[in-house]
């Protein structure tokens, strides 16, 4: 798979092979060529308030930003800051790694071309996010079991 992690910024949850497995599983689900480039950027508040006024022109920091890839052989860039995840997973209650597949999850969906515009694609796109993030979390216990 060609993919990239840039740490730019790590937490105590953070765990790069639980998110590269993620990531394939990802790919695998969507049934995506592999040879697809795809970047993740995991930074801290500062820099994606940064990107996030750059390109979107909204001074604040933001959980995910996603950016399409400018060929067909580059699927695109993630940015995600850990710092919101971290302060996010703890407002809602949820792992803060599970929370961080689940913003993967979206940063994802929105390179595939998933919007939420209104409330029914947003409701489409959390169902989505959920479902993929629990089969994930299913077939690593599973696997986790037949290994042990």
């Amino acid at each position: 798979m060609n993919l990239t992690l840039i740490e730019h910024k790590v937490k105590p949850f953070y765990d790069s092979k639980t998110i590269e497995k993620f990531v394939e599983f990802l790919f695998d689900s969507f049934e995506m060529d592999k040879t697809k480039e795809l970047n993740i950027l995991f930074c801290d508040d500062d820099e994606i308030k940064e990107l996030n006024k750059e390109f979107r022109k909204k001074d604040a920091p933001t959980n995910v930003l996603s950016f399409y890839g400018y060929d067909e052989n580059i699927l695109g860039d993630i940015a995600i800051s850990l710092d919101t995840i971290e302060k996010e997973a703890e407002e809602k209650k949820k792992d803060a790694l599970e929370y961080l597949l689940f913003i993967i999850a979206h940063g994802f969906l929105h390179l595939l071309g998933y919007t939420h515009e209104t409330m029914e694609k947003f409701d489409e796109m959390m169902k989505i996010q959920n479902e993929l993030v629990e089969e994930f979390l299913k077939k690593e216990n599973k696997d986790e079991e037949t290994t042990s």
